[in-house]
């Protein structure tokens, strides 16, 4: 179903712009021109590099019935499950239970029906394009960017570093643009002034937690309402605040999109049924619920007049300016090294409230020093994944403590 709406989409579509990145341009006609000079793929296909890239593997993936796992350029080829649920045309990688990212499938009709539902939702069209300055690999980038791209023929202006000069050169180019971010971004790009309502048709922002501060002083200073989004890579779009005033409680998370059903499990945890709900995850927990349509959130919270008031998360991911890692990851790096006995890492929150949580690493060392773990764990870890905060040989008990009990004595 995915290829037939792709084929749909560029005979719509064939000589108009679909991808401007930097100066290179590609309309749909270019696009598919470069899925014919690709020869047929004979295992899952890896989606990396520049936008277009990634779209022209995307439909790779599409034309020859293979899955497809989306991955940013700078990251090693991950290791592909060994087996796959049948229909399975796309995969996801979430932070793993023992440091290894673990995937999550969908069929063809799952990411249609998310992608769907958002272009109805944010009222996405082929004469506004998206002013891309969020990975595209990652779930909220690809089923607002790529998907409805290939599926609905909304173009694409990519921009690779998210700096207010580049974006302000970016929006210049048209006559307006949809621009969906983190609130870290918002943040940096009203500090700069480069915010304009008359040529941001939408301001979405997702991730993480926004602000009422944030959105009260945007739309204070720019007349521009940023729209809070909630998903889940496990599921996709959950809910959306389509509101045009500023919200008033910064829980609230807005009300359930079109075909999706949120209740508040016995746990109080936010259960979702819908039909992008994903096939399951490569290995789950005994606490955890994926498939069938159902999705039972790591996040507490209520409802009140249909709309969704998160109160807590009890997610174990680490959640760093809209980038999720799970300490699993960093732990398993630290230990790497050789020089340490122990490792225990977790989030706290931020000063930044855009910046949501730092990184700390709790360790026992052996006989090295502080600074030559750091330096070793450069070489396994990216800047953002590095811990902010060291607690070099704590006291017994804290090693027997939960991550979740860490976070509260350490914040």
């Amino acid at each position: 179903m995915l290829l037939p709406r792709w084929t749909e989409t560029c005979e719509r579509f064939r000589d108009r712009t679909a991808i401007i990145d930097g100066h290179d341009v590609w309309t749909f006609g270019d696009l598919a021109d470069r899925l014919d000079a690709l020869p047929v793929a004979s295992r899952p296909v890896i989606a990396s590099g520049c936008v277009a890239e990634i779209a022209t593997a995307v439909l790779r993936g599409w034309r020859d019935g293979q899955p497809v796992l989306p991955v940013e350029k700078s990251t090693a080829e991950p290791a592909l499950p060994a087996e796959f649920p049948e229909g399975t045309v796309h995969l996801k990688l979430t932070p793993g239970i023992c440091g290894t990212p673990r995937a999550v499938f969908f069929s063809a009709g799952q990411i249609a029906a998310d992608a769907d539902r958002l272009v109805a939702a944010m009222g996405l069209r082929p004469e506004v394009p998206n002013l891309a300055a969020i990975s595209v690999t990652h779930s909220y980038g690809f089923s607002s960017v790529i998907l409805p791209l290939l599926l609905h023929g909304v173009p694409v202006h990519a921009v690779e570093v998210p700096f207010p000069k580049v974006m302000a050169d970016a929006m210049a180019m048209h006559d307006s643009v949809v621009l969906p971010a983190v609130p870290s971004m918002w943040k940096a790009w009203l500090r700069s002034g480069i915010l304009r309502a008359d040529k941001i048709a939408l301001a979405v922002s997702a991730g993480a937690p926004l602000s009422l501060e944030l959105e009260q002083a945007v739309f204070e200073r720019c007349g521009l309402k940023l729209h809070n989004f909630y998903g889940a890579s496990e599921c996709g779009g959950i809910s959306y605040d389509s509101s045009s005033q500023p919200r008033s409680d910064a829980s609230d998370l807005g009300t359930p999109l079109d075909g999706v059903t949120v209740a508040v499990d016995a746990s109080g945890r936010f259960l979702v049924q819908s039909t992008s709900v994903a096939l399951g995850y490569e290995s789950s927990r005994e606490t955890e619920r994926l498939g069938n349509g159902e999705f039972l959130t790591q996040d507490y919270g209520r409802i009140e007049n249909g709309r969704l008031f998160l109160e807590s998360s009890g997610a174990e991911s680490i959640n760093v300016a809209g980038r999720k890692i799970g300490p699993a990851r960093i732990e398993a790096a630290l230990m790497a090294t050789g020089l340490v006995e122990k490792a225990r890492v977790f989030g706290v929150p931020s000063h930044d409230p855009e910046r949501v949580e730092e990184i700390t690493a709790m360790v026992e060392l052996k006989s090295a020093s502080l600074e030559s773990l750091r330096q070793a764990a450069t070489a396994a870890l990216a800047g953002w994944e590095m811990p902010r905060h060291w607690i070099a040989d704590a006291d017994g008990s804290c090693w027997s403590q939960s991550r979740a009990e860490l976070k509260k004595r350490w914040s």
